[in-house]
């Protein structure tokens, strides 16, 4: 989450991987290729946008019913 204070420097996180093709997406989450944290299930199935109230998230990892 970005934060309001130029001077504050975080750490960036490089993805390892190329990014999809928008022409030929692959199956499933749109991500898991480049994400550490896919599971199998990513790879199959498209997760669906889902809000606890305040934030929204489309992942079977760190969605309201993932495992982190």
């Amino acid at each position: 989450m970005p934060v309001a204070d130029p001077a504050r420097k975080g750490a960036r996180t490089i993805l390892q991987g190329d990014v999809p093709s928008p022409i030929n997406p692959p199956s499933g989450c749109s991500f898991h290729p480049r994400c550490p944290y896919a599971l199998g299930r990513c790879s199959e199935e498209e997760p669906l946008l889902e809000f606890d109230g305040r934030h929204g998230v489309a992942c079977h990892v760190f969605g309201p019913g993932g495992k982190k």
